[in-house]
């Protein structure tokens, strides 16, 4: 559907990647563990991050408080810092590319011989 709307895949996120224990911090992978990074390698698009299950995003997000202020330092708060740099060097990427493309056809067009009007 995106290719038929012409929008970028810029990379694949993992959303509700594991589980971390509060009382003993170890990685649950409730819904299987590397999904994302497998469709990332099947369809050559760039691993951006994994955001942990955490019942406190989905609350705080319902309240208009993110986690990003009211637990900067927690796992998931550092899952969305990492995936979120990650996303914005990927658009950095992309737009250099399409800079690159359009001084290129800019070049092709002033290079090409002018059509002849006799």
């Amino acid at each position: 559907m995106f290719e038929k709307l012409n929008v970028p895949i810029i990379g694949v996120v993992e959303n509700m990647a594991h589980f971390i224990c509060p009382n003993c911090d170890d990685k649950h992978y409730i819904f299987g563990e590397g999904g994302a990074k497998k469709i990332s390698e099947q369809f050559n698009m760039p691993f951006l991050g994994e955001i942990p299950l955490n019942a406190g995003i989905m609350s705080g997000s319902d309240l208009g408080k993110p986690i990003m202020i009211t637990n900067p330092d927690s796992p998931s708060a550092v899952a969305f810092r990492k995936s979120a740099k990650n996303i914005a060097a990927q658009c950095s990427i992309i737009a250099a590319k399409l800079q690159e493309e359009m001084a290129s056809e800019s070049a092709e067009k002033e290079s090409a011989p002018e059509p002849s009007t006799s």
